[in-house]
């Protein structure tokens, strides 16, 4: 058996590969402009750490710095700089080449993980080969991958906790908690499934990585907690179609609007898990929506659109076509150059947020409890 998963994972990194670089070479895909440059990758804080200099504060000194590469802002959780600590052993050219390998990597275990899930959609193995394919070719797909962006890790571990061993739910509830954006409604989800040890796990280690940080470059604690929020409202784009970005800078008060944000989202989830019949994919699917629809998220981690695009295969036929044809925009066609002009205006960013709210709701539709349908999803 362990023979036979080998073997398929890889035959699925290969063809993987192969379609990455055909789809960056040949010219079905030119019109996308690949040339980013790895300006995301969480390379300079771990290098920086290495060499005992501290990111936060040479970001709040000068955030120009040319110490800090492209827009390796330090806009996440202070254990992305432990996470990334290997790279920071080599040079950036290098570390790009190993970050890349180690995403087809992660991507091929999506891939594995969900084809040997006892998933109940018709036609499983074409479902989740399709889907899998669509994905790799699609825009935010590659932006992602010539970016650097810790998001790919982040679908990874959204997926490997639902379908994935019940003991990884740790390390998936870590992985998001890296990515501010990913973690409100992953650990709320975890509370309602009374996770409690595994939360408090993640807990425990980023309070210790906080106290280290902190002891290492004698650096305020609570400015350690604070920076990346400061730096992420301040400092990255602007988001795809998220309410953070359409509340703009409303309420003034920065913790009256994260704090509307976190109660809406909760009570969203609250509400579409007591109200309908779920499965794993189900459950998956609509995290997944709720994250990338309440916090800013940019173009590329509209990927997470992944289980969506699989699950609609267990939708009926007309909602299964509205579904693929919004996830087929997104992916392929709202962000070609004939939109630039349109990006960030709120109207073109809310007519995304309508859409995404459209696939939730048909989700819920498809699920929702009756007399003749209140089996439990545990």
């Amino acid at each position: 058996m362990f023979k036979k998963n080998y073997l398929k994972f890889f035959s699925i990194f290969l063809v993987i590969l192969i379609l990455i670089q055909f789809s960056y070479h040949q010219n079905l895909l030119d019109f996308y402009n690949l040339n980013f440059n790895f300006h995301d990758l969480k390379y300079s804080g771990s290098y920086l750490f290495l060499n005992n200099e501290n990111i936060y504060e040479i970001y709040l000194d000068d955030p120009s710095s040319k110490k800090i590469l492209g827009s390796q802002y330090p806009n996440y959780s202070v254990t992305s700089i432990y996470f990334h600590l290997p790279l920071g052993f080599f040079s950036f050219d290098f570390a790009i080449l190993i970050w890349r390998i180690f995403s087809i990597i992660l991507l091929a275990h999506i891939y594995l993980i969900i084809s040997n899930h006892n998933l109940k959609i018709p036609n499983k193995d074409f479902a989740i080969f399709a889907s899998m394919i669509f994905l790799i070719l699609s825009k935010p797909f590659h932006t992602l991958i010539n970016t650097g962006n810790f998001s790919i890790v982040c679908l990874w571990a959204y997926i490997f906790f639902f379908i994935g061993k019940k003991n990884n739910i740790f390390i998936s509830l870590f992985i998001s908690s890296i990515k501010y954006s990913f973690a409100p409604i992953l650990f709320f989800y975890s509370l309602y499934k009374k996770n409690f040890f595994q939360i408090f796990l993640v807990i425990l280690i980023t309070i210790l990585a906080l106290i280290h940080f902190s002891y290492r470059f004698d650096f305020d604690l609570m400015k350690l907690i604070i920076t990346p929020l400061h730096v992420g409202s301040t400092s990255t784009a602007s988001g795809f179609l998220d309410f953070q970005t359409l509340l703009g800078n409303h309420p003034k008060n920065i913790f009256l609007r994260y704090s509307l944000i976190i109660i809406t989202s909760l009570i969203s989830l609250y509400v579409v898990l007591k109200y309908t019949q779920r499965n794993q994919l189900f459950d998956l699917s609509v995290i997944s929506i709720l994250t990338i629809l309440f916090y800013k998220h940019l173009y590329y981690d509209i990927i997470f659109l992944l289980p969506v695009l699989i699950y609609s295969f267990q939708v009926e036929i007309k909602k299964r076509y509205i579904l693929n044809i919004i996830i087929f925009y997104y992916w392929f066609i709202s962000y070609l150059n004939f939109f630039e002009f349109l990006r960030y205006w709120k109207s073109f960013m809310l007519f995304n947020n309508i859409l995404l709210i459209s696939c939730l709701v048909i989700l819920i539709l498809n699920n929702i409890k009756s007399n003749n349908r209140n089996e439990k999803y545990n």
